[in-house]
């Protein structure tokens, strides 16, 4: 016999997990109230969950936004400032280099956060989720009614 083989025989009987020992799982016969309950509740954790990814997506868009509107603001000051300059006989290129550069930026992100915020994908999967919720329980509702 191969010497490794030997290394990788088990020494000891292998453990197998027989049916005969096995109870089976006891069924268990929850009423309408306890599903419909436990469906409430996957409801709202899965609506929380999707609420929080547009909480989300809708801050960190302001949170570019703000800073990128107070640049904006700022760089347009500067460019009023470059524009002056020369009436004071100062230099003012470095003032419209500056003034031009901060404000392209700020567009782009104040861009960036518009797309951004018309862009949100609403919560689709908890309303989805709701109306099958709705049709099952019609569906249980009617098969109630009727084995009566």
């Amino acid at each position: 016999m191969n010497p490794v083989a030997l290394v990788l025989l088990p020494t000891q009987g292998m453990a197998t997990p027989s049916s005969v020992d096995a109870a089976a799982p006891p069924v268990r016969h929850e009423s309408l109230a306890t599903r419909l309950v436990r469906l409430g509740a996957l409801e709202l954790e899965l609506g929380w969950a999707e609420t929080r990814s547009l909480v989300v997506r809708v801050a960190v868009a302001l949170v570019v936004a703000v800073p990128a509107l107070i640049a904006l603001l700022a760089s347009i000051i500067v460019l009023v400032a470059g524009a002056l300059a020369p009436v004071f006989d100062t230099p003012w290129q470095h003032l419209v280099i500056a003034g031009g550069a901060v404000a392209l930026l700020a567009l782009v992100a104040l861009a960036w956060s518009a797309w951004r915020l018309t862009h949100i994908a609403w919560p689709q999967q908890t309303l989805a989720s709701l109306q099958e919720t709705w049709r099952w329980l019609v569906a249980q509702l009617r098969s109630k009614l009727t084995l009566r």
